[in-house]
């Protein structure tokens, strides 16, 4: 049987993209074009060339940043021939699209370029998706962000390594007590690496880490799915008339059930789109 590989990237939480520099990761931009596509790409490749060199046949990536449009923040000519994208439309995460891409039991899942939920400490651009108006999501429980979407959404694969800023991974670690941690820059040491010193990092750990696998455990969520979203003060839900799934509001958290993860999750873009700012000057 093949070996497939699922690859979900940010760019918060690339090699390369500090404070100082902080428009390398505006989808778009010069610096983005220039320089930030290189420093996630670098990522990228590392991690595709850890995997060749370990027999993987099959490198599924989802280049989630700046979902919605459809330039890809990585610089596709530069990666093996064996790697290929999930097909969605404009690169949005529609997760049960992107589930049903891929291999029924891939062998693994990594994330790259990954960054804080909301609220983390000593964290590189933390955030929730978009912060504001979301505050918090959670699935039974679970506090997530773009990683818990990510790999719970492919809920018995097994999550190999959490590759990006530092504090990124204690939501990793709350998934997966044995996923990899690779960071590639942590502000509370204030250290900074270039992408030539990360590159080696990142290969070499995933190269540990895929030639360990046998002690790296499947992340798994068991039914029922229940999510709740909470958003900021000055935020509230513009309620429709009937809602098609099973759930309730509060005044600032909207909660649903789904028969599982990828629904659930689909169900959150129409959640989401229901946030409206509350209008003080009213």
């Amino acid at each position: 049987m093949k070996k497939q590989l699922i690859i979900i990237s940010d760019m918060e939480g690339a090699s390369g993209i500090f404070e100082n520099n902080r428009k390398a990761m505006v989808h778009g931009s010069d610096e983005w074009k220039n320089n930030g596509r290189e420093y996630l790409t670098s990522d990228i490749l590392a991690v595709c060339e850890a995997a060749n060199e370990l027999g993987i046949d099959d490198i599924l990536i989802y280049d989630g940043h700046f979902a919605g449009n459809p330039e890809h923040n990585i610089i596709l000519e530069k990666l093996p021939s064996n790697v290929r994208f999930f097909d969605t439309p404009d690169r949005c995460f529609y997760w049960r699209r992107i589930r049903g891409q891929a291999s029924w039991n891939p062998y693994g899942l990594i994330t790259v370029g990954q960054h804080a939920r909301y609220g983390e400490e000593d964290a590189y651009f933390p955030h929730t998706i978009q912060s504001p108006p979301i505050e918090k999501l959670t699935l039974n429980g679970i506090h997530i962000a773009e990683i818990g979407m990510a790999v719970l959404n492919f809920t018995g694969v097994k999550y190999i390594a959490n590759i990006g800023c530092n504090a990124s991974m204690k939501e990793a670690l709350e998934l997966s007590n044995t996923v990899k941690c690779i960071a590639v820059k942590d502000k509370s040491k204030n250290w900074q690496p270039n992408i030539e010193e990360t590159y080696k990092i990142i290969k070499d750990s995933v190269l540990n880490a895929l030639s360990n696998i046998d002690d790296i455990k499947p992340v798994n969520v068991k039914p029922p799915y229940v999510f709740s979203m909470k958003i900021f003060e000055g935020f509230t839900f513009q309620l429709p008339n009937e809602i098609s799934w099973k759930g309730n509001f509060d005044e600032n958290t909207a909660y649903w059930e789904a028969p599982d993860v990828e629904i659930g999750l689909e169900i959150f873009n129409y959640v989401r789109e229901l946030i409206v700012k509350i209008d003080t000057e009213r």
